[in-house]
């Protein structure tokens, strides 16, 4: 079990709760156990460190900004080179790794994002944070400067321990997720310059309501025929305009979702048979496939690690009692 090693600390930014761990991932395989401060669901910290963090997954949405040099960090076989005051999201339950960086430094944020299914409106950004997310000022020119000042609200609140803080960054953590969804769907819709203002509403209200739809029924057999004839569209358009709209297409975003719902089904008891049809797969092999490919283990492996990490967790909090 390796714990993250880092340079001094700076006062200011010493954690405002006691009990914290550090970052943990378990010698064999690649489940981080995520040490959120004591009855919350984030944690943030400063970062200095300079040697490489294994490749490594776990159960919450990571957030890097990137304060001074450069950081360097591989999502899957995709490699982000963040500078000073990129902000990268980055999805959970995917595997990614950070190189080394001879100096420089961060913060990062680990955040539980569960509770975002309760929000319509959170549903619908989904297919934008499924894959990893860059904030820059190249990337989302209008919206930047505002969300890089939420960020360091969200520190400050965090390291002065402010009260009510954990709902307050909550908030700001939604406004930012929310400025970037409203300028990414501008930019989808300025690529159709004929489009009329009332047709890019029109739009927007008919992939939000396809989006929650998906979200709540991809379990069923969903084709890409019926997406594209329940927003009444031609499958061959509909295909173009998902793809321009989430940034991936409707079978690798339908995929995916069915692949979070089984990561967390394979938590409990249910057999990894009974995961594969509950979730929306037709054969057991296909469900295999389809996992490994967007969780980089079989379904069994991931069983395990989970099961691995309970214990090691329960090890740590026995031992620090």
């Amino acid at each position: 079990m390796d714990k993250t090693r880092e340079k001094e600390i700076p006062p200011q930014y010493q954690q405002p709760v006691r009990g914290y761990i550090g970052r943990f991932i378990n010698d064999n395989d690649t489940l981080e156990e995520v040490d959120y401060v004591p009855q919350s669901h984030l944690r943030i910290w400063y970062n200095n460190q300079t040697e490489e963090y294994a490749p490594h997954h776990h159960d919450a949405m990571e957030i890097i900004v990137c304060m001074k040099d450069h950081y360097t960090v591989v999502v899957q076989s995709k490699t982000y080179v963040l500078h000073v005051g990129d902000i990268l999201f980055i999805p959970r339950r995917v595997l990614h790794e950070i190189k080394t960086a001879p100096s420089g430094n961060r913060f990062i944020f680990l955040v539980n994002v569960d509770m975002f299914q309760c929000f319509q409106d959170m549903n619908t950004l989904e297919p934008l944070f499924i894959e990893p997310c860059l904030c820059t000022a190249a990337t989302y020119p209008k919206s930047y400067q505002k969300i890089y000042s939420y960020f360091m609200q969200m520190i400050d609140i965090y390291f002065s321990n402010e009260m009510f803080w954990e709902g307050t960054i909550y908030t700001l953590i939604i406004k930012s997720m929310i400025m970037i969804g409203k300028e990414h769907f501008a930019q989808s819709m300025d690529a159709d310059s004929g489009m009329t203002k009332g047709k890019h509403r029109e739009h927007y209200e008919k992939f939000a309501n396809l989006i929650n739809y998906i979200n709540a029924n991809y379990a069923e057999d969903l084709t890409l025929e019926q997406m594209a004839s329940y927003i009444g569209f031609s499958k061959y358009h509909f295909s173009r305009l998902f793809k321009q709209h989430t940034n991936t297409t409707f079978y690798d975003y339908l995929c995916r979702k069915r692949v979070q719902a089984a990561q967390a089904l394979l938590t409990t008891d249910l057999s990894i048979t009974e995961i594969a049809f509950q979730t929306g797969f037709n054969n057991l092999t296909t469900f295999c496939r389809c996992f490994k490919k967007y969780a980089n283990c079989s379904p069994t492996r991931y069983r395990e690690m989970f099961r691995e990490e309970a214990v090691s967790k329960m090890e740590i909090t026995s031992h620090i009692s």
